[in-house]
């Protein structure tokens, strides 16, 4: 899995909103995330039908668009022409034929390596504090050691429950693991897996402690990364579950 993590460059124009589709929440928040940490302007964040109905309408926005279904493919075209759509489509359906300015990511594990990328890009272009430890973390050489070591404390057979910071994570999760894979604000627990990250450890440990007082097992995980790469790793690693999964 990880000789398949091969981050592009990229070099995106302006823009104060990013939109995504189905499936492409990951390199999304991490583009909007991103932006805002490390060079303090506002981003919108928006899902493509909040995008096209409520936004699109009433503003000129350019913005990054995040998509890869085809019929959501199909609704950008149907408006791009008639209200003048302008911005960057980024997409990993090769399929895809838009009028936009497309960039086109093909290859396994799209959607992290489009996340990978956008994060190399953001530490090229704007310079924080944290740009550093960011760049040191899209060094990959130990990474499958070190996301090995943060496996070996997590229990495959159980649910995942994932902390605020991890969300974006969970719809490509659930595509590699199934409906087992919950959110930190659902109410319907069993015995599981609780993921969060040093930023959101009190929620994390929270949920886990409600998890035991409904008499089931709470296994609690840490990935004490930077809370922009954490949903990218634990991305990864869902793709290893699945891998051990079908070769068992």
């Amino acid at each position: 899995m990880i000789s398949k993590i091969k981050p592009v460059n990229l070099n995106l124009p302006n823009f104060s909103a990013v939109v995504y589709g189905y499936g492409m929440e990951l390199p999304a928040y991490t583009l909007a995330r991103g932006m805002i940490a490390l060079s303090g302007k506002p981003v919108n964040l928006l899902g493509l039908y909040d995008f096209l109905l409520l936004d699109l309408p009433y503003s000129e926005e350019s913005p990054i668009l995040l998509v890869n279904g085809e019929m959501e493919l199909k609704e950008i075209e149907n408006v791009v022409r008639p209200l003048g759509v302008k911005g960057l489509l980024i997409t990993c359906n090769d399929k895809s034929e838009s009028q936009l300015k497309t960039v086109f990511l093909k290859g396994d594990m799209c959607e992290v390596n489009l996340s990978f990328s956008l994060v190399s890009w953001l530490t090229k272009n704007f310079s924080s504090p944290r740009t550093k430890r960011l760049t040191e973390e899209l060094d990959l050489t130990d990474l499958g050691s070190w996301l090995g070591e943060i496996m070996k404390e997590i229990e495959p057979s159980l649910d995942f429950v994932l902390s605020p910071v991890l969300l974006p994570a969970l719809n490509l999760m659930r595509e590699n693991q199934g409906n087992k894979i919950k959110g930190f604000y659902e109410k319907d627990f069993s015995d599981s897996n609780v993921i969060y990250t040093g930023v959101d450890s009190m929620m994390g440990r929270r949920t886990a402690h409600q998890i035991r007082a409904m008499g089931k097992i709470a296994k609690e995980v840490v990935i004490n990364t930077d809370p922009l790469t954490a949903p990218i790793y634990l991305s990864i690693m869902s793709y290893i579950f699945k891998n051990r999964t079908q070769g068992s």
